[in-house]
């Protein structure tokens, strides 16, 4: 270890548990964060800052000034640009420490490709803002016996817990089937404070620190639930994997085996997420020629956006595109098609 990183780490190689040896080991590490929001970008910024050699960061969305409240890694130059968040967080990680590799990946985590962002990988931090990604990540973390941190969040109030597929349970042992739709409150619906995301999201980067500094987590495994506006915060020991269990105990991948649909609302955002055609990638620059007559428009080397008639349709080079203002989903697919001729 040179002087000048045992000088910019030296608070963190005081402690002992971390120490020398296991900034070390945190220089050699590769951590995947799964959505960049409030969970993920603050993650994404402590493990940067503590010196974790590499950083996968994969998120679906483009940074929005409604975000800002709560996702410090972003500014209002990356919500008027509309960078994606994933594009976004690395070039800010890039100012704030040069020498952890990051690699930003526009996309849609779903069942076609989660897999593959998972080889080499020491372990998974959830920054998702769904049920739908987290069950998807907890069959594919147990199929692969990769280690993965939960978090979530909404209101006042947060959990977190780490899975260990084989020493822990999994997300299914905790809760076999995910809620209905619109049975739970959202972000959207309640509201969420600013500081239990990061509370949250510092949990979750405490414990990934630890484990890729150490391979080691509390024993026995432990939730914690948050509550940042009355300052509570709760302890529950939880049980060994569960041999009942659908995933982990029986082995069945349903979330990954699952069809996809075309188009998919997006819980509590009056906002629907249309999914690729197989028309190929699309040009961003010719679409924007044709669309500029029709409304306002704003296109980059990630993204186009388009806002008509009191919607505004976000296309991605991916062929994905988010309607917002709808969360009909075939009224969102004709406008996709109405608008890009997909």
């Amino acid at each position: 270890m040179t002087h000048a990183t045992q000088d910019r780490y030296s608070r963190q190689i005081l402690f002992a548990p971390i120490g020398a040896d296991g900034q070390a080991r945190l220089r050699g590490s590769h951590a995947l964060v799964v959505g960049c929001g409030g969970l993920g970008a603050e993650v994404a910024n402590l493990l940067a800052r503590a010196g974790v050699g590499r950083l996968r960061i994969v998120d679906r969305d483009v940074v929005d000034v409604t975000n800002l409240q709560r996702q410090a890694l972003f500014d209002e130059a990356d919500a008027r640009d509309c960078l994606p968040k994933a594009v976004a967080a690395a070039r800010h990680l890039a100012r704030i420490n040069a020498d952890v590799a990051v690699e930003p990946l526009v996309a849609d985590v779903n069942a076609t490709n989660v897999l593959e962002l998972l080889p080499g990988v020491d372990l998974v931090i959830d920054g998702f803002d769904n049920f739908e990604g987290r069950y998807l990540l907890n069959d594919a973390c147990v199929r692969t016996g990769t280690p993965w941190i939960h978090g979530a969040c909404v209101s006042g109030e947060g959990l977190t817990t780490t899975v260990v597929p084989g020493r822990t349970p999994c997300l299914r042992c905790l809760n076999p089937e995910p809620p209905p739709t619109g049975a739970v409150p959202t972000c959207d619906t309640v509201g969420i404070l600013g500081p239990v995301a990061h509370l949250v999201a510092s949990l979750e980067a405490a414990q990934a620190l630890r484990w890729l500094a150490t391979r080691t987590v509390p024993e026995p495994a432990v939730l914690v639930t948050v509550d940042a506006w009355d300052l509570r915060l709760h302890r529950v020991t939880l049980p060994g994997p569960q041999p009942a269990c659908p995933c982990c105990g029986e082995r069945r991948f349903e979330f990954l085996d699952a069809a996809l649909a075309p188009a998919i609302e997006l819980c509590g955002r009056d906002a629907v997420l249309v999914r690729a055609h197989s028309g190929g990638r699309p040009d961003l620059d010719a679409l924007a020629a044709r669309l500029r007559p029709h409304g306002e428009l704003l296109v980059n080397e990630f993204v186009l956006r388009f806002r008509a008639e009191g919607r505004e349709l976000v296309l991605f080079r991916d062929g994905r595109t988010i309607v917002k203002g709808t969360t009909d989903s075939a009224l969102a697919r004709s406008l996709v098609a109405r608008w890009f001729g997909a």
